[in-house]
């Protein structure tokens, strides 16, 4: 898993509870001053429309506690207006931008992340298809729609996802988890692949050695189970065991560049790389940067097995 990296999430969560209020307001049948009691009734005084659709990560858990033992059934529809926002031809939800309404759908949410590989498995990409307007991926709610629906449009509960990691999560909620907004957990740090030799064919063939994964010394046993509960549940470890091809060949790049023929290559070919980091994505064939590593699939596999042979 990585983390949703966005420096304008604020912003972004505004312009998304923006385009739901301007339905609302002038086509919904059920209007802002008809929802707000529901909620309130639901989840207390503190909590008003705005709130539950901006609601932070750490918000969306305390919310689903209290939506689970409190509230009822309501007869404001979120899950409806949710299926406005996936839709691909409709264009219900829309902003004002210089006197014009923009449309807003789920397409208009994942273009603006600006994130290229699914969160939770960093496998698959999940771009946008901007002649046709649609997507390759699909929105997970990270809390279940079908067990709380009023968390359905909250912008922090939405996580675009490649179809195989949306199959295999469903309805899971019954563990702690650890959404990819949520800036409380570092799972970059705190978790590296690493590589497990079987026996001495590991540096020619894939059936000496599996991957597998390492803890940070410093982490919580809280963010660990999390993590656990993360790898377990979305099939992660299994997923990965698929691609020891990668790791063989980083294992056979670090005997092939030593650190003295990168240097040899950073010296000759300096007008060709920007810097030493290009250089070291060609031989890697992924980024080393965590603020990169959606960027393309696979890229935190690589970074942690190519820092634990010392290749970047």
């Amino acid at each position: 898993m990585i983390q949703i990296r966005n420096n304008n999430l604020d912003e972004l969560s505004n312009i998304h509870y923006e385009a739901i209020l301007n339905y609302i307001q002038e086509r919904g049948q059920k209007k802002l001053k008809d929802i707000e009691p529901y909620i309130k009734k639901c989840f207390g005084d503190k909590w008003n429309f705005e709130k539950l659709i901006k609601a932070k990560p750490n918000e969306l858990e305390e919310l689903s506690k209290i939506y689970e033992f409190k509230c009822s059934s309501s007869t404001i529809n979120f899950k409806t207006y949710y299926g406005y926002l996936n839709n691909y031809k409709e264009e219900k939800f829309y902003i004002k931008k210089d006197g014009k309404k923009i449309p807003y759908r789920a397409y208009e949410l994942i273009k603006s992340l600006n994130i290229n590989t699914c969160p939770y498995c960093n496998r698959n990409t999940i771009y946008n298809l901007s002649h046709q307007k649609k997507r390759t991926s699909e929105l997970d709610h990270f809390y279940p729609q079908s067990k709380y629906p009023f968390l359905a449009l909250s912008f922090y509960n939405l996580v675009p996802s490649c179809k195989v990691c949306n199959k295999i999560k469903l309805d899971n909620d019954d563990k702690e988890y650890i959404n990819p907004y949520d800036e409380r957990f570092d799972f970059n740090k705190n978790m590296k692949f690493k590589i497990k030799v079987k026996n001495s064919t590991f540096h020619y063939d894939e059936n000496g050695f599996k991957i597998g994964c390492k803890f940070n010394d410093d982490i919580t046993i809280n963010e660990k189970q999390r993590i656990k509960n993360n790898i377990n549940d979305l099939a992660l470890y299994d997923l990965y065991q698929n691609h020891k091809d990668i790791a063989l060949e980083l294992i056979q790049k670090r005997e092939i560049y030593p650190d003295s023929y990168i240097d040899e290559l950073a010296y000759n070919y300096s007008g060709l790389f920007k810097n030493r980091e290009d250089l070291l994505r060609l031989i890697t064939g992924g980024y080393v940067d965590d603020k990169d590593l959606d960027k393309r699939p696979l890229s935190k596999l690589i970074k942690d097995i190519s820092e634990e042979l010392e290749l970047i």
